[in-house]
């Protein structure tokens, strides 16, 4: 047998385990795909929620302002009816466009205050065409406009939302419904009521 023979002992075996484990410990190669690999799924999941959550806070946003725009716009007449008052869910579609509307409910109620300060609602109207409040009915209004001998429009606008939660318990995703609402009280403009003539 030519060549010089290799004898193996226990200190050369053991030298040569260390030697590969230490050249594995140094080796870099594909530790960039295997760190990608752990960290992407996490990053998706981050990403996927925070498009979710811009969703909703802009969608919140623009129930706000629905809200608003349509108590302002009623404030600037001396009178109404239900015709008119029926636009004003165009107005609210307009306000959160280019989101849906499915599920829109808008509520817009007059609202006296009398010498005494008592509030109570003069009329009411809902976007299904029904009369959500009675009329004469006490109401609570926010006490820095429980002014007495005054006039208030309550605008109210709530529509549902579903927003989709990835992981939940760590069984994929799931769809949690909120309700996105926003309600508004502005005095009138003009005059010293706002009647509406049927509603």
């Amino acid at each position: 047998m030519s060549g010089e023979e290799k004898h193996y002992t226990p200190e050369t075996g053991r030298a040569g385990f260390l030697t590969r484990l230490r050249r594995l410990m140094r080796a870099r190669e594909g530790v960039g795909a295997v760190e990608f690999t752990l960290v992407a799924p996490i990053l998706l999941i981050i990403y996927l929620m925070s498009f979710e959550i811009t969703v909703a806070v802009s969608l919140s946003r623009k129930v706000s302002h629905a809200s608003s725009d349509i108590a302002d716009l009623v404030t600037q007449k001396t009178s109404v009816d239900t015709t008119y008052l029926a636009t004003m869910t165009n107005v609210a579609l307009a306000v959160i466009a280019p989101y849906g509307g499915t599920g829109l409910s808008l509520k817009i109620s007059g609202i006296t205050i009398d010498s005494t300060s008592k509030a109570t609602i003069s009329w009411s109207w809902k976007s299904d065409g029904t009369r959500p409040y009675t009329n004469g009915a006490s109401v609570t209004v926010p006490s820095d406009l429980l002014i007495a001998n005054s006039f208030l429009i309550h605008s109210e606008v709530s529509m549902p939302y579903s927003l989709v939660l990835y992981l939940p318990g760590m069984s994929g995703t799931q769809n949690q419904s909120l309700t996105l609402s926003k309600e508004f009280y502005f005095r009138q403009r003009v005059g010293n009521n706002i009647t509406c003539s049927n509603c």
